[in-house]
């Protein structure tokens, strides 16, 4: 443990003796360092969605705020991460290529391809 605050319970001095009422300490317990860690870790971990097949896998992510969220297109055309309200937009990703982007607030987002409208997918940040 560590000492977080001090309580001084009271200092009493009687007039011409040395009596007095003691020190009181308060205590509370640090946190873990390494629950703290885990925490820290947790929301620093990317997540990875795959463009495969003409869809995103998973089509739905839920991350912890500040989370980023790795996209790839593994598909042999072109596709983009176009966000429905205009937030973000990956801009055109060839096969092979990744694009990031870091959701720093908590909500829903959904987005889809610009080049094909029926692949859809959402990042649910808490």
């Amino acid at each position: 443990m560590r000492l977080t605050s001090y309580a001084l319970a009271a200092a009493v001095f009687a007039a011409g003796t040395s009596a007095f009422v003691a020190t009181a300490f308060a205590q509370t317990p640090a946190p873990s360092p390494a629950a703290s860690a885990s925490a820290a870790a947790d929301a620093a971990k990317p997540v990875s969605v795959d463009t495969k097949d003409f869809a995103y896998a998973p089509a739905t992510v839920t991350v912890p705020v500040g989370t980023k969220v790795i996209f790839k297109n593994s598909d042999p055309v072109t596709h983009t991460v176009t966000s429905d309200d205009k937030l973000f937009d990956s801009k055109d990703m060839n096969q092979g290529a990744t694009w990031a982007h870091i959701f720093d607030k908590a909500g829903t987002y959904k987005y889809t391809c610009a080049y094909h409208s029926y692949m859809h997918g959402t990042v649910v940040v808490k």
